[in-house]
């Protein structure tokens, strides 16, 4: 899995990673759009297939797959664009991708670290999208979420009780160590056997929210820390059978 870092780049915030191999790729949907393509496909569909591919990302849903655009493909849109600005955009993307390939790290003017715990909008936006999406969000979730905007928007840790602190069943697969192909290989039977099991427990579903922006996912489940132990118990159970798909059995993980 590959955290992110967000960048200006000409005006438009591009969020920036590099492959467990080392190669640098940003993420298409904001690559794309910086570049003045109405849609992310507009753009993929001109490059090569070794100058495009999908990541596992965090995001403030958790780990999701999105399509990216590696160093070369971001060559390429560069070098066809005719936009105004396309000089200016080569040369802040150029001072990007040298600091990561000389340091490994991201450290060309980033604007903000994306995290679960803080989106890629500033923090006066998120803090207006919460209140208009409030009404539709868990109550426990909107509350816990207020509390970190403010915390990271005055430079401050969060500081959340268990029965607050957001936690996805990818994001704890994620913990554990497991490569991002494991997670997106088991997030989904895990994630079934955990919601059975809370039914089990509580007597209803746990509360979904909506999905992060640009992803095609629409809901996620919200669990809270103190629901780990119920995570623990169900990843117990399926352990033996992730170890065996990552020394390369083949495994069918039922609800």
């Amino acid at each position: 899995m590959s955290a992110v870092q967000l960048f200006n780049v000409s005006g438009s915030d591009i969020r920036f990673g590099v492959t467990e191999h080392g190669t640098p790729y940003a993420v298409a949907s904001d690559y794309a759009k910086a570049m003045g393509y109405g849609q992310a496909s507009d753009a993929t569909r001109l490059l090569g297939d070794d100058e495009k591919g999908q990541q596992i990302v965090l995001t403030p849903g958790g780990p999701q797959r999105l399509n990216v655009i590696y160093e070369d493909g971001m060559w390429e849109l560069i070098f066809r664009s005719t936009l105004p600005g396309a000089k200016e955009i080569k040369k802040r993307v150029k001072a990007i991708l040298r600091e990561i390939r000389e340091t490994g790290r991201f450290e060309a003017e980033p604007v903000r670290e994306v995290t679960t715990a803080a989106g890629p909008l500033p923090y006066r936006e998120q803090a207006e999208v919460l209140a208009i999406l409030r009404h539709v969000l868990p109550e426990s979730y909107a509350a816990a979420t207020g509390k970190v905007i403010m915390a990271r928007a005055m430079g401050e840790r969060p500081e959340l009780d268990s029965a607050e602190t957001p936690l996805y069943a990818s994001t704890f697969l994620a913990e554990k160590g497991h490569k991002p192909a494991t997670v997106a290989k088991f997030q989904s039977g895990f994630g079934v056997r955990v919601s059975n099991r809370y039914l089990k427990v509580h007597g209803k579903r746990p509360e979904k929210i909506p999905g992060p922006a640009g992803s095609r996912i629409d809901k996620v489940v919200a669990y809270v820390e103190d629901d780990r132990p119920l995570l623990e118990q169900v990843y117990a159970e399926i352990a033996d059978e992730i170890g065996m798909f990552e020394s390369g059995g083949q495994v069918a993980l039922s609800a």
